[in-house]
């Protein structure tokens, strides 16, 4: 009897251990290769979908193209200035990512500050014009 109690303890442990493990989140990594962005306006509501492919990253700083695959909205400020195109840097220690999705002009510009968190990069976006911040929402980026 005690054998197979002792047997039975064994396949519980076996069974709990096998189903922790999948709980462990490893921190999102950020680098070359393809990702998926949603933009939405400050309240949440979906104003775009799309792309990112980051074709070149050394020493935390990165560039590469966007496309859209889903347009819910494209009347909010800034979208026009979006032309598929971005640039942007890493900073390791403070875990932030920036991103310029127009790096060819000064002016019109969304920008994108985010935070690496552990399956997603998430944050803000602002449209800047010369005359200061516009409008602005959220942005996610996952793998």
């Amino acid at each position: 009897m005690n054998k197979h109690f002792i047997l039975f303890l064994a396949i519980c442990g076996l069974i709990i251990a096998g189903c922790s493990s999948g709980n462990i989140s490893t921190p999102f990594k950020f680098g070359k290769g393809k990702y998926k962005f949603t933009m939405t306006d400050s309240s949440g509501t979906e104003l775009l979908r799309g792309t990112l492919n980051v074709i070149s990253y050394e020493n935390d700083k990165f560039l590469g193209t966007y496309e859209f695959t889903k347009i819910s909205d494209k009347s909010f400020e800034g979208f026009s200035s979006m032309n598929g195109e971005f640039s942007g840097d890493l900073n390791q220690k403070d875990k932030r990512v920036f991103i310029n999705t127009n790096p060819r002009i000064a002016d019109s510009n969304v920008f994108w500050n985010l935070k690496i968190k552990n399956n997603k990069l998430s944050g803000g976006w602002n449209y800047s014009v010369f005359r200061g911040r516009s409008k602005g929402g959220l942005v996610s980026i996952t793998k």
